[in-house]
């Protein structure tokens, strides 16, 4: 309880003059903030702040401060008006105790002024003793000074109520305080100024909790607006609210105040996320509307309050043909060679490159028929890039290649649950994902005969239907087919259907082969050449002279694919930059032994080795012998005394052809 006012000035003096006084005589707050500015040499006779900012610091303080300024002020008004015409003063301070703003009567705010406690000035311990703001901000806490109470004399006749002002890390930000005439001192007064700040801490939190929400619903909201995928907002009912911009255009048009029924039709999924709360990911729904008919993937999420009822939903959609764009684009989906890529100034090849150009500036089917190497989809991918689907997808199918059973799922796609191990939600064929592009099948005359038929009726109609499936969904892929075998010889077998060979050749082109068009060896080497050595990064500066006839000499059954396959192996078999005759494969190498006038027959040749495993005689023969003797190196390991035994001759009979066949006695026998 506080002494009386003549104890009260008496401690007062003992202290200022020795910096020690009876302990009972004043509050523990109050006497340790004078033992601080007794310590600070704070002058007891003074009172009056003199640490006044200047203008332009003042105007930068308050602008830095203009948060608390704005939600204080406000609070300020309401407190002036409980004790207005009493004689008091209300101040706001920042954190350190520059005063930023007051409201007060006129006669008091000029009293004020005799000691500087005005806007501007800093009320810190340090500066003027132990006072309202400079305490309470020492303190961390509230605190009321009255009288003697403060340090300095000239502040006697003034009574403070003060209370820090906290944000919700727990830091001061600034400090309230009302002043007035000591002998008007009470304690509700500092009760007032407590609510009030305790008032203006919620309103600043209040204030950025709603700033923090506008700029999180600004970021939602163009996020939605410029999001790639369609969004719908609706409400508990399902009633459409907004609709972003690619929705719309999906769409093509507002469906604003309609419901989502309406869009997707009734589903398990789109009333399970309003009425439960669950959300979906990327299911397949139909869009059927008087104005569009397309299939898409929704994700639904539930929008929920704060009790985490569900008010609604947002929900995202994309046609499918834009996913499967996407996908094919990573997948690999796409056409790389043009009609420049393929190279030879055969005429056979030409009139095959001026046939295919023709065929690319329509849709029309096309059949590439030739043999295995030739470089059909080759022709293919040139034909789609330079077709009016050419930005669309270029997908593949190897009919040989996939079992037969899976044959349809792999064309047409299948639909949940269809059989046992079908993926969850279905999966789209190949007819579907080279929807606006090309479809290229390739080995399609081993297409089994029950597919065919579907197949037929895809052509005729445009249209297909999953396994398992019974929606109709209709497709616009241009088709190209490549084959290695007579399709007619194949009807009359009857393996394979008249009426899609004619559904399918509508536009003829035939790939020669290698060997019927022996002048483009030479460029393809050239161009193999310089192609593999810098994918190997190897430098290759000359070629052995007569390599490039050797190369002319040999029938090619595996065609350009088969040349490639060559170069590499002779490239990566140099040691050197140079390519010699001892690079070349032995089948190819055996032609540069052959004399170039003799007759295969001819006596000059040593004749093939008797045999079951040679065919006769003549350069075949010759090729089968050579081949035999390898085989026999590589199994015995070189002992060539259980070949010769096996092959039924001399030890020197195999010496002396393994030299005519240019087999070197250091074989690799691995």
């Amino acid at each position: 309880m506080k002494k009386s006012d003549n104890t009260l000035i008496k401690s007062w003096r003992e202290f200022v003059n020795s910096g020690t006084m009876d302990l009972d005589t004043v509050r523990p707050e109050i006497l340790q903030s004078w033992q601080r500015c007794y310590n600070a040499k704070v002058d007891p006779y003074d009172g009056t702040s003199h640490l006044i900012l200047k203008q332009y610091e003042l105007e930068q303080l308050r602008a830095q401060n203009m948060e608390i300024m704005e939600v204080a002020w406000h609070f300020m008004v309401r407190l002036y008006e409980f004790v207005a015409g009493s004689g008091f003063v209300v101040f706001l301070s920042d954190e350190r105790g520059f005063i930023l703003e007051s409201i007060g009567d006129y006669d008091i705010l000029d009293d004020a002024s005799k000691v500087n406690l005005m806007i501007g000035t800093g009320w810190m311990e340090e500066e003027v003793g132990t006072n309202g703001i400079g305490t309470a901000l020492k303190l961390n806490k509230p605190v009321q000074v009255s009288g003697q109470e403060h340090y300095c004399e000239m502040l006697h006749p003034w009574t403070c109520s003060a209370a820090p002002i906290f944000n919700d890390d727990g830091q001061i930000i600034g400090a309230l305080q009302i002043s007035g005439p000591s002998s008007a001192v009470h304690l509700h007064t500092l009760g007032m100024v407590v609510a009030a700040v305790e008032a203006i801490r919620d309103q600043i939190r209040i204030k950025q909790k709603n700033q923090a929400l506008t700029v999180l619903n600004s970021s939602l909201q163009n996020i939605f607006q410029t999001m790639s995928d369609g969004a719908i907002m609706v409400d508990r009912e399902g009633v459409i609210k907004q609709i972003n911009p690619v929705g719309e255009q999906i769409l093509g048009y507002n469906l604003v105040g309609r419901t989502i029924e309406y869009l997707f039709g009734k589903t398990p999924k789109t009333d399970g996320v309003l009425e439960r709360g669950q959300a979906y990911t990327e299911v397949e729904v139909r869009v059927d509307t008087p104005q569009n008919h397309f299939h898409c993937l929704v994700t639904g999420k539930p929008i929920k309050d704060e009790k985490g009822e569900v008010t609604g939903a947002v929900i995202f959609f994309n046609p499918i043909n834009k996913v499967k764009k996407l996908i094919n684009r990573f997948s690999g989906a796409q056409a790389t060679f043009h009609f420049e890529d393929i190279i030879g100034e055969s005429p056979k090849l030409k009139e095959a490159v001026q046939v295919a150009s023709h065929a690319a500036s329509n849709v029309s089917n096309v059949l590439i028929v030739g043999e295995s190497g030739t470089g059909k989809e080759l022709f293919a991918q040139a034909i789609h890039n330079y077709s009016p689907c050419q930005k669309g997808p270029f997908v593949a199918l190897n009919c040989a290649a996939i079992p037969r059973e899976l044959i349809a799922s792999e064309l047409f796609g299948y639909s949940e649950g269809a059989f046992t191990g079908a993926r969850r939600g279905g999966r789209p064929g190949k007819f579907e994902m080279a929807s606006g592009g090309t479809l290229f099948l390739d080995e399609i005359g081993d297409m089994p005969l029950d597919q065919q038929v579907t197949l037929l009726r895809v052509l005729q109609e445009r249209k297909i239907t999953r396994i398992g499936g019974d929606q109709v969904i209709p497709v616009d892929a241009r088709v190209i087919c490549a084959t290695n075998k007579n399709l007619k010889d194949e009807v009359k077998k009857g393996n394979f259907r008249e009426d899609l060979y004619y559904r399918l050749n509508v536009v003829l082109v035939s790939a020669p082969p290698l060997r019927e068009r022996k002048g483009d060896i030479s460029l393809l080497f050239n161009y193999l050449l310089k192609k593999i050595s810098k994918k190997l990064n190897t430098q290759i500066d000359n070629v052995q002279p007569g390599i490039i006839e050797c190369l002319q000499n040999y029938s090619w059954p595996g065609n350009v694919r088969e040349l490639e396959n060559v170069v590499e192996k002779m490239i990566n078999i140099a040691s050197g930059p140079v390519l010699s005759f001892e690079h070349l494969p032995a089948e190819i190498a055996v032609m540069q032994s052959l004399p170039e006038q003799s007759d295969p027959l001819s006596s000059s040749w040593p004749s093939p080795i008797a045999g079951p495993n040679n065919g006769g005689g003549g350069m075949d023969a010759l090729l089968v012998e050579r081949n035999t003797i390898m085989e026999l190196l590589t199994r015995h390991k070189g002992n060539i005394s259980r070949i010769a035994k096996e092959m039924g001759v001399s030890r020197n009979t195999i010496y002396r052809k393994m030299e005519f066949y240019h087999i070197s006695r250091e074989f690799n026998f691995e």
